[in-house]
């Protein structure tokens, strides 16, 4: 049986988190893809204003090797980066233990969904990260039947959907707006950023469902199966 964790991991307590945190105004999320060979997270997306500190701080960054700037669109910036292999240590006790990163976005604090194909590996990381005294917060644990609609059902991660939830009940889409993206990042107990990321994310996914008929989680393992 599938489950799936959901977490969250100060920035400053693991390699990569330091490695992506030179500037607090910049929200990083990891590109939801599949990657070829033995390539582990290889694409980041920045949000902000400005990032010259944060592209500093990552080439710095003992743990990368290479970094460039791909494309940029509005105030987010798509990176392609090499990580040095073994220099990760948490990341890499989760893949190896059988976790695989459905979502993951952070700033000063790090948010991961991750997906085990057994609940023997869910146990397996239990222990690892235990052992290893990272201070993980759970937030959640649950079956995947419990989240096949969601993930299945426009493309949306569990943190979209509840993003976008708050965001229509509070009226953050009325005309003249009702609420703030401040107000619902305080709801949630996440920053503005992580917040303004999941309304973006989850309402192109929406819209891509509507438009298209095709979920973009669906199309995305698709596309990977046929390759």
């Amino acid at each position: 049986m599938t489950v799936i964790l959901e977490f969250t991991l100060p920035a400053e307590s693991f390699s990569f988190g330091r490695a992506t945190g030179g500037d607090p105004d910049v929200l990083v999320e990891i590109e939801r893809l599949v990657p070829a060979g033995d390539d582990r997270i290889p694409f980041l997306w920045a949000t902000g204003e400005e990032f010259d500190r944060f592209e500093r701080h990552l080439r710095d960054s003992e743990i990368v090797e290479r970094v460039e700037r791909s494309t940029r669109i509005g105030d987010s910036a798509l990176y392609s980066v090499e990580w040095h292999d073994g220099k990760e240590p948490f990341l890499n006790g989760l893949l190896d233990t059988g976790g695989t990163i459905v979502e993951g976005s952070g700033d000063d604090a790090w948010s991961f969904t991750v997906r085990f194909a057994d609940p023997s590996d869910l146990e397996r990381f239990h222990q690892f990260y235990h052992a290893h005294d990272y201070p993980l917060e759970i937030e959640r644990i649950h079956s995947h039947d419990e989240t096949a609609e969601i993930e299945f059902g426009a493309g949306l991660s569990p943190a979209q959907r509840e993003a976008l939830r708050l965001a229509v009940e509070h009226g953050y889409f009325s005309i003249p707006r009702e609420t703030t993206l401040e107000e619902i990042a305080e709801d949630l107990g996440i920053s503005r950023q992580a917040v303004s990321e999941r309304v973006r994310r989850g309402t192109e996914s929406v819209l891509h469902h509507s438009i298209t008929g095709i979920d973009p989680g669906r199309e995305e393992a698709e596309e990977t199966a046929a390759e």
